[in-house]
């Protein structure tokens, strides 16, 4: 029987994902897997009660929670719904954690998840790490998995894709650009509902597939304010990525920053990027390399670095501009050296020349979102009509905005913190391509100009869950009245003082694969392991939960047969899972 009539630990370790995904509706079911979890968690753990001590660590905080009264586990603060993500391998670092400081005796760490994979990343280097570190624990463990993976109701999801404000003589005008999917194709239109600064209205998004990017134009008037929307989806069986919210900032002139070696394409990128008031154009300042003093950013939006990357002071003067929401753009130096230092994880590498009469064509860009998307009009920028003759290769693990035919990269973008820092591999100079005659270079760095405009408003985006020291300090309070969500742990719109933040949930949330029972078995290989797979259905599980019923009931016949003939505490069975519905399957059970 192995372990499967083994006395009550000493300890029980329940770790429980409260991420996003955690809310969706179990089919049949009016709860959601989080609460399908701690009713099932609640009634396992009750066998044990008076003779386990039940220790809580929750996937949003992290924070062990000593858990006196078992039966009010479903009341306690650090079980409520979130819109964060798990991170399992950070979950059970913690567990681990709280093992060694703790010096518990017999242990069993209950794990209650939906098993989505970019939640328990399971080709993760630090599983085996892991599993090592149990290992050498003096203490007996044993490991039980409740996967609340099985169908759920039908549910619709929806994030930010891009969002710009253009500005005209009428006024501006809000695109906003986002990433709808359905977990089935209803073939149906969505009707949503938008707000903008408290104003509703409904929307149709047509759904010609099960995952589709839509596109909506949002008047701002001639207002210049900061405002703040929501575009909702219809209820379902998740309504916890149901909700997009966005944040603008008030009107604001772009000032750019060109620091340049080659002196003829630093003065085209001085006009490229140069601050347009109606028909004029005044050129952006032009710093000429090598310069090594301190940058004056005080109202800059877009810096634009021609030449061998920045380092030291000057890289991590950078870094901290992108962070606050600035641009940064790097264009490479026209040398032939290939051993350059890296900035933001990316180095270039080798120059590449085409043979006599021959250019690199673009092959591919990104057309909907980003400085390259077509216009609000509908036209294409001529990227097609690019001619290359020379390029630099770049080492890089971050977003191809646009591609050479042969696959090499034109445009790079890399997120960093609320701004962004680009890296385009050719050069606005005769011997490199034509990108001096301006159909693209032009509405290119203006429109990084406007991105970075967000360096100097008052707004911000967050992701639920991935907020900073000082971020989290900063009292922020929900925008919507008697609301008692915290910004830590829940998507809304907050203000605190004259500044607004949009907080949306984790993409990774959004992304439906889920790890396989036979994956997270091999996890757990060699360990004492069981786990249950939750089902919710109407026909195999009732005649699985009576048959279950039937085995409880002999078990505990035979406990306190046990403890009568023995006169000790009680035993009782490891066996007794999780629950009326929760099946349990075999998987590396040791004694």
């Amino acid at each position: 029987m192995g372990w499967a009539f083994a006395s009550a630990p000493d300890t029980v370790l329940i770790l429980l994902d409260r991420s996003s995904s955690m809310e969706t509706r179990l089919a049949g079911t009016s709860l959601s897997r989080r609460e399908q979890a701690l009713d099932l968690l609640t009634e396992a753990a009750g066998a044990y009660a008076g003779h386990s001590h039940f220790v809580l660590i929750d996937s949003a905080s992290g924070t062990p929670q000593n858990i006196p009264d078992i039966s009010a586990l479903k009341d306690h603060p650090m079980v409520e719904s979130t819109d964060t993500a798990a991170n399992l391998p950070s979950l059970m670092q913690r567990a681990v954690q709280w093992l060694i400081d703790n010096q518990a005796g017999t242990t069993e760490v209950w794990i209650a998840s939906d098993l989505q994979n970019s939640d328990w990343q399971p080709s993760d280097d630090r599983w085996e790490s892991l599993m090592k570190q149990f290992d050498s624990l003096p203490q007996t463990l044993r490991y039980r998995l409740l996967a609340l993976n099985e169908q759920t109701e039908l549910d619709s999801g929806i994030q930010l894709a891009d969002l710009a404000i253009t500005t005209t003589e009428e006024g501006r005008s809000l695109k906003l650009v986002a990433d709808v999917a359905q977990s089935e194709l209803s073939e149906e239109a969505i009707i949503a509902t938008r707000t903008l600064n408290s104003l509703s209205s409904g929307v149709e998004i047509p759904m010609e597939a099960a995952q589709v990017r839509w596109q909506d134009q949002w008047d701002l008037g001639t207002k210049e304010e900061a405002g703040w929307g929501t575009l909702k989806l219809p209820a379902d069986g998740n309504l916890r990525n149901n909700t997009l919210h966005f944040v603008y900032g008030k009107a604001r002139r772009h000032r750019s920053l060109v620091v340049a070696n080659d002196t003829y394409g630093g003065n085209v990128l001085s006009l490229g990027s140069g601050s347009i008031a109606g028909d004029s154009l005044e050129p952006s300042q032009l710093i000429q390399r090598p310069f090594t003093q301190s940058l004056q950013t005080d109202d800059v939006t877009l810096i634009i670095w021609q030449g061998t990357l920045p380092e030291g002071e000057q890289a991590d003067q950078l870094m901290q501009f992108a962070a606050e929401g600035g641009v940064v753009i790097c264009l490479p130096s026209t040398s032939q050296e290939t051993a350059e230092q890296a900035f933001a994880g990316i180095r270039w590498m080798n120059v590449e020349s085409t043979p006599a009469e021959e250019t690199f064509f673009v092959g591919r860009w990104e057309k909907e979102t980003g400085p390259l998307a077509d216009t609000d009009e509908g036209f294409s920028l001529p990227v097609d009509q690019l001619d290359t003759l020379r390029r630099r290769r770049v080492q890089h693990t971050d977003t191809v905005l646009a591609a050479y035919s042969d696959g090499e990269p034109l445009l790079i973008h890399q997120k960093t913190g609320q701004g962004s820092i680009y890296f385009l591999t050719t050069l606005p100079l005769g011997n490199w391509s034509n990108l001096d005659q301006g159909p693209v270079l032009l509405p290119l760095l203006q429109r990084l100009g406007q991105e970075g405009t967000r360096r100097l408003e008052s707004t911000l985006f967050l992701t639920c869950g991935e907020l900073s020291e000082i971020e989290m300090g900063a009292g922020w309070k929900p925008l919507e009245e008697d609301s008692t969500h915290q910004i830590a742990w829940h998507a809304g719109i907050y203000r605190s003082g004259n500044r607004l933040a949009a907080v949306n949930p984790p993409a990774s949330e959004f992304e439906p694969a889920m790890m396989t029972s036979e994956t997270a078995a091999s996890i757990f290989e060699g360990q004492a392991f069981q786990m249950f797979l939750e089902s919710s259905g109407q026909n195999e599980s009732n005649l699985q939960g009576e048959i279950w019923r039937v085995f409880l009931f002999l078990l505990i016949l035979f406990l306190m047969v046990e403890s009568w003939l023995m006169m000790t505490g009680p035993s009782t069975t490891a066996q007794q899972g999780f629950g009326r519905k929760a099946q349990p399957i075999s998987g590396g059970v040791s004694s």
